[in-house]
């Protein structure tokens, strides 16, 4: 019953919250929105930290514990490379509310990842890469917590309200719990399509990386979402398909599942999702012998791989570009010129990543 929940709420937050902005607002007005402060800036133009004060959030009893806390040498080994990340990625940026307001989607991935210590990794990494900006980061995270909650609490609400209601309604809750800060996280007049664009994208973010969504139920959130986009009508339906197609196997989440098939399960579900996108039968079939041959080429090339690495390790570095030749020739015949091309570049193209569906 609880992921059927889960898997409602998601279905609801993609076709739903999309159409919350597919009517634009009558003669080009844009949303009244209440009446806040200006921004307050610092000598550097950027705007400063949130301000915002979380009764249910007790920071100093939070970081305390977080401090104590011992971690695994993985966990470690995390959070110092995450600490280089943020500090090489961000800088100085990290003064601006709206980045701070990214690291969310951050901090669920890490919480993904770790389960029941993935919020204290979190912390620690934020103490580490920003200790000047710690306290107001994490202020900001848990009011994130809190709006997130209240968006998918309030989801059907949402959808028996026209656009503008709706619109209005998320902007009376945005500055309720984020004050002045709501306008540097959101952009009050954003146009009706990039805000469809940028949720399908954090919906797409969230199914990449879930795990206890059926594939259908995936593929079908994926398909609406993106139906729900109302591409241009220079768009044909066979280009729909095949970008719901790529995106929905591209998912890190399906392809998991992917490995875990054997090979006749595996095509047996790459043709049903086709089917259920909207593909005919022949364009099904056409595409299964185009996988077929594609995997044979992955066999064939992983052997390769496996035999050059051998060959690396054993033959004189004199004698190996003669030998490569040779060997390439053998698994490769009448390409193998294109694949010593490739590799001089420094391309392997057997050791990207294998995406069942796409390109295997």
């Amino acid at each position: 019953m609880k992921k059927k929940i889960v898997i409602s709420s998601l279905i609801i937050s993609v076709t739903i919250l999309i159409s919350l902005y597919i009517k634009p607002t009558k003669n080009g007005e844009t949303l009244p929105l209440s009446s806040s402060s200006s921004v307050e800036k610092d000598n550097y133009d950027d705007f400063k930290t949130s301000s915002v004060n979380n009764k249910n959030f007790n920071y100093e009893q939070d970081n305390k514990k977080e401090k104590t806390k011992t971690f695994s040498t993985e966990e470690e080994r995390y959070i110092t490379y995450q600490v280089e990340n943020l500090k090489s990625s961000l800088g100085s940026l990290i003064k601006n509310v709206k980045v701070q307001s990214e690291l969310w989607d951050f901090k669920q991935e890490i919480i993904n990842n770790f389960n029941v210590n993935g919020n204290e990794i979190f912390n620690r990494i934020i103490s580490l890469s920003f200790p000047m900006y710690e306290k107001s980061i994490l202020k900001l995270m848990n009011s994130m917590d809190i709006y997130n909650k209240w968006l998918f609490e309030n989801l059907s609400l949402l959808n028996n309200l026209n656009g503008f209601e709706s619109q209005k309604l998320l902007w009376q809750e945005r500055y309720k719990i984020f004050k002045e800060d709501a306008e540097l996280i959101w952009e009050p007049n954003t146009t009706a399509l990039n805000t469809k664009k940028s949720l399908v994208v954090k919906t797409i973010s969230l199914l990449d990386k879930s795990t206890d969504i059926e594939f259908e139920d995936r593929l079908f959130i994926i398909k609406n979402s993106i139906e729900n986009l109302e591409l241009s009508n220079q768009e044909s339906n066979t280009q729909s398909k095949t970008i719901i197609e790529q995106v929905f196997f591209n998912l890190e989440s399906v392809q998991k599942e992917m490995q875990s098939l054997t090979p006749q399960e595996r095509a047996e579900k790459i043709a049903n999702a086709r089917r259920d996108i909207g593909f005919t039968e022949d364009q099904v079939a056409l595409a299964a012998e185009q996988d077929a041959e594609k995997s044979a080429r992955w066999d064939i090339g992983m052997k390769y791989m496996k035999e050059r690495e051998q060959l690396l390790r054993d033959v004189p570095k004199a004698n190996q570009q003669q030998k490569l030749k040779i060997l390439r020739t053998k698994y490769f015949g009448d390409s193998a010129d294109t694949y010593d091309k490739e590799e001089k570049r420094g391309f392997y193209r057997f050791e990207r990543q294998r995406i069942y569906g796409v390109n295997s």
